[in-house]
């Protein structure tokens, strides 16, 4: 089996009871990256784990990162049995390493189970002190183009780490919003 867990948004606060039982009783654990808030903390607890970091490196693409990643986690599942795939965040909530991992899981028929997690959703509702059911939708920076957007929905663009792709996005914003547009939530 392969259990994919969530790290929570970045505080050691929001990492549930779970996934911590889970990362100290098991002996085979893959980080995505050790680039999170709340690595140093678990390293400190004793937690031992590998990560993907050079897969960035080694990578011309994030999608080939991703699919780097999930096919290596299919062999290590081939080669020691189960394992734990630890993420940033939740595991379903913008995070592609995850969506190719359980499609690979199908095709192969191992079994995956992915236990909650707090995401950056939870984190950025709870900072803005609105309630998703009033109307959210998040877009993928890099999907944009094939997004409809929606006026009477808040709108959280994801993805955007660097001021190109913040460019690009204030481009396609422009296209829909005035500069004018008063917030309707």
């Amino acid at each position: 089996m392969i259990k994919v867990v969530g790290l929570g948004p970045g505080s050691k606060e929001a990492i549930t009871m779970g996934t911590f039982e889970i990362l100290k009783n098991s002996s085979n654990v893959y980080f995505r990256t050790k680039i999170h808030p709340n690595v140093e903390y678990l390293e400190g607890l004793g937690i031992k784990f590998q990560s993907y970091d050079n897969n960035y490196e080694s990578s011309s693409s994030f999608d080939e990162v991703y699919e780097s990643i999930a096919e290596s986690l299919i062999e290590k599942h081939k080669e020691v049995g189960d394992i734990v795939y630890a993420v940033p965040g939740h595991p379903l909530v913008a995070e592609k390493s995850v969506g190719i991992l359980i499609e690979l899981c199908k095709k192969e028929n191992i079994e995956v189970e992915i236990l909650p997690a707090i995401s950056f959703i939870d984190a950025m509702m709870e900072s803005l002190k609105i309630d998703p059911i009033r109307g959210i939708k998040v877009i993928d920076a890099f999907d944009m183009e094939n997004q409809v957007l929606d006026k009477r929905l808040g709108t959280v663009v994801t993805q955007v780490y660097n001021k190109f792709i913040a460019s690009e996005v204030k481009l396609r914003l422009l296209e829909y919003y005035s500069d004018d547009m008063e917030n309707i939530l």
